[in-house]
């Protein structure tokens, strides 16, 4: 049976940390096939999980996407996804990424081939030589190692045949470090490649074959290593190997000539490239397809601003230095072991050199050695060692200065080519965010943690983001050490499904200078693919903020009867505002406001009790305000899971009344001949209650009740037994009401109660006496 191809990303889980508690982003585990093809449509599927409702396939390379109906099991629980990809023929050969969008988020990035050569996949059971899988060149094999085996490809070679065998692996963010074996039919070896100059850990060769025949190739990892996170795609085609470009880069918005190192490429150097402009330095992937048009190499350069030099031979003394222009980029090659280059420049006292060189990501074999002289030679400075050097110095004295690059294990050849940017830029901290891709709420807020390395800058960083719109709105975006958790809160038009790329900028100031630096994540990046040489430059500067479904409401406000009272005279009442909290896990406080109050009254709020359930507010204002009704709102605000939420309540009536409101309630119809327990409200205000006489003050004929009831002064409820005369006729009421009557502050106070409705029913009838009909 057929093996899938599996891509196993470690940060995915990682990552599913920060996104809102509410979404289920996306999450891609596996893609096949590895490669999308320049100029044609394929079908490209997505394993993994939450791959339903896919609203766009993010690329860092030009593609057209339509997304297929689930019509199986898998793609209906969201475990499988597939698309169909179109890429622009004029799309360069390279490695690219992919994420998937959805309403809940955005995915993690996973890693594919833009390739022109056709994919299959691996056979099974291809583990010997009498197995091996036949193979109709030119093509590419997408296939997974498994541990202690090899796995074998069968194909046949013409006398005088030149093929390219290559690996791409590591430069996917496969775990796999490959061994190429080439065998003649009987599976003897003819040789063995491992790593190769330019691609890290992947192997790749060429060779022409000097008899007809089938040959075998067999792959494996060094280690004997195997499985999920072991993939590999396996190219083989007669495209020429390039294992080096000279220059390693140009300047942005002009054509730029660069001399190709490798086997077959004869023909295509120099090859003459026009780089597109840019406002950063980036590098670019450019293709070089064999001119028997059956499949295509690849190289990167980096395309930037600002001026550009070439080393000139001889430089190997401090007396023979190329002159260079700082701030400036210098290209140079170490072309035999042992070779030393040097470049004079000029720079005034107090300008900050920050030299970064790039050699590695280029697919370089060497290891520079960065050192910083005086005119006469004296060393003032030497940069640590890491995968891409950098010097950082601020200058002491106006003058020369030479800068000395070598190989640290004194390599060299024409494929030890080297780029050093010397920017006069701001070098005392770098920063990163500590994942690669987010989700907020739609219209919500997302919580990214920051980290600085700082390295002579101690002072304050104020941090900003570009790339979400207008309208964002930052919180915790002050670091004062190693790290914050900057709270990004969305612009409300940025629609549910959508994904931005954000940048994120750090702002200093420096005495009375100002510099800006931009965080980049190489930081994260390693930790997810630690063997890649270099990756899509959107990935390295930007993180992917994906926009998944509204925060829940997580609370809201009740007012009972939506009715509050202020009491002339003693010019004070309070109410209380209960709070629902429709999320159990929500246990946060809640900051009310009351709006719309009459002129003079003002509001004061605090908990009831530990303000879980309720807020009293309490209202204070002229004990003389004029009666009425007025329309006021009661807005709640409070935070949960980094999002915040506004409840208001609109409909909330405020009657400005005299100090006592009685009301009446008839529970049930009033049967003739019968009566009524009818109950009697009060809500009293002002200290020291008295004695309330409660009387029925209007009502429908032939309704009986008593004359006068006597409420006490510590109760606020009372009974009133209705009844009828035997002559009134059944039917219903609207207009019944009572009057109270007390006193407050000395002062007489009556009010009636508002009608309330009812009805008088006719009693039942009796039952017929026994032997006597029904009527």
């Amino acid at each position: 049976m057929n093996r899938s191809l599996v891509l196993v990303l470690s940060s995915v889980l990682m990552w599913c940390v920060s996104a809102s508690l509410q979404a289920a982003p996306p999450q891609i585990a596996r893609v096949s096939p590895l490669a999308v093809v320049p100029g044609k449509s394929i079908d490209l599927t997505l394993y993994g999980q939450q791959l339903t409702g896919p609203s766009s396939l993010w690329s860092t390379f030009a593609a057209r996407t339509e997304f297929a109906a689930a019509s199986d099991e898998s793609s209906q629980k969201g475990e499988k996804l597939l698309c169909h990809v179109t890429v622009p023929r004029d799309e360069q050969v390279g490695v690219g990424a992919l994420r998937v969008v959805t309403g809940e988020g955005v995915s993690n990035a996973i890693l594919v081939m833009v390739d022109d050569l056709r994919s299959v996949a691996e056979t099974a059971d291809n583990h010997s030589v009498e197995q091996a899988q036949l193979l109709d060149l030119p093509l590419a094999v997408d296939g997974q190692s498994d541990s202690i085996q090899e796995d074998y490809y069968r194909f046949y070679a013409p006398a005088g045949q030149r093929y390219t065998f290559e690996v791409v692996a590591q430069r996917l963010g496969s775990k796999l470090d490959s061994v190429l074996r080439l065998l003649n039919a009987e599976g003897e070896e003819i040789a063995r490649f491992d790593d190769a100059q330019g691609a890290g850990g992947d192997s790749r060769f060429s060779h022409t074959f000097e008899t007809e025949g089938n040959y075998l190739l067999a792959i494996s990892d060094v280690r004997h290593l195997g499985g999920a996170e072991y993939f590999y795609r396996l190219r083989i085609g007669q495209f020429p190997l390039i294992t080096a470009v000279y220059p390693a880069g140009g300047r942005c918005g002009q054509v730029n000539s660069f001399q190709l190192v490798g086997n077959g490429v004869d023909q295509f150097s120099p090859l003459h490239v026009a780089l597109p402009k840019v406002s950063d330095p980036r590098l670019l992937p450019y293709s070089v397809r064999s001119s028997q048009d059956d499949g295509s190499s690849w190289f990167q350069v980096q395309s930037s601003p600002g001026e550009q030099m070439l080393e000139q031979e001889p430089n190997n003394e401090v007396a023979e230095a190329t002159v260079a222009t700082f701030p400036g980029v210098i290209n140079g090659r170490l072309e035999q072991p042992g070779d030393r280059d040097h470049f004079r420049f000029h720079a005034t006292k107090g300008q900050r050199l920050h030299a970064v060189a790039m050699t590695r990501s280029l697919g370089s074999p060497c290891d520079l050695y960065l050192s910083l002289h005086k005119a006469d030679g004296s060393q003032l400075a030497v940069a640590p060692q890491a995968r891409d050097t950098v010097l950082d110095l601020l200058i002491p004295e106006d003058g020369d200065y030479v800068l000395r690059v070598e190989d640290l294990l004194s390599g060299g050849s024409s494929e030890y080519v080297y780029r050093i940017d010397l920017q006069e830029a701001f070098f005392g901290f770098a920063l990163h965010a500590e994942n690669m891709q987010y989700v907020a709420p739609q219209g919500g807020t997302v919580a990214v943690k920051v980290l600085a390395t700082r390295s002579g800058f101690n002072g304050p960083i104020e941090l900003a983001v570009e790339g979400l719109g207008l309208g964002v709105v930052l919180e915790n975006n002050r670091m004062e050490a190693a790290e914050t958790l900057m709270k990004i809160t969305l612009p409300a038009d940025l629609p549910q499904g959508a994904m931005r790329l954000a940048r994120i900028i750090g702002k200093v100031k420096d005495g009375d200078q100002e510099f800006t630096v931009a965080a980049t994540q190489q930081t994260p990046l390693l930790a997810m693919f630690p063997n890649t040489l270099s990756l899509p430059s959107a990935l390295i500067e930007t993180v992917a903020v994906g926009v998944g479904p509204p925060f829940a409401p997580f609370f809201e406000l009740v007012v009972p009867e939506n009715r509050a009272y202020f009491p002339q005279i003693v010019g004070t009442s309070t109410f209380d505002v209960e709070i629902n909290r429709i999320n159990a896990a929500f246990k946060e406080a809640v900051a009310l406001t009351v709006n719309g109050l009459p002129e003079g009254i003002t509001a004061e709020v605090a908990p009831v009790e530990d303000g879980a359930k309720a807020y009293r507010v309490t209202l204070k204002g002229p004990a003389d305000v004029s009666l009425g009704t007025f329309p006021i709102s009661i807005v709640g605000t409070a935070t949960f899971q980094d999002q915040t939420k506004v409840a208001a309540l609109e409909n909330v009536t405020l009657q400005v009344c005299q100090p006592l409101v009685v009301s009446l309630k008839v529970p049930g119809p009033i049967v003739v001949g019968g009566s009524q327990a009818a109950e009697i409200h009060l809500q009293r205000f002002g200290a020291e209650p008295q004695p309330v006489r409660v009387q029925v003050s209007d009502g429908p004929p032939g309704l009986t009740a008593p004359i006068l009831l006597t409420i006490p002064s510590d109760a606020n409820q009372a009974s009133l037994s209705l009844g009828t005369t035997s002559e009134v006729l059944p039917g219903k009421f609207d207009n019944l009401t009572v009057v109270a009557s007390t006193s407050v502050q000395g002062q007489n106070i009556t009010v009636h109660s508002e009608p309330v409705s009812g009805e008088i029913q006719a009693p039942p009838a009796e039952p017929p006496a026994e032997g006597e009909p029904s009527p």
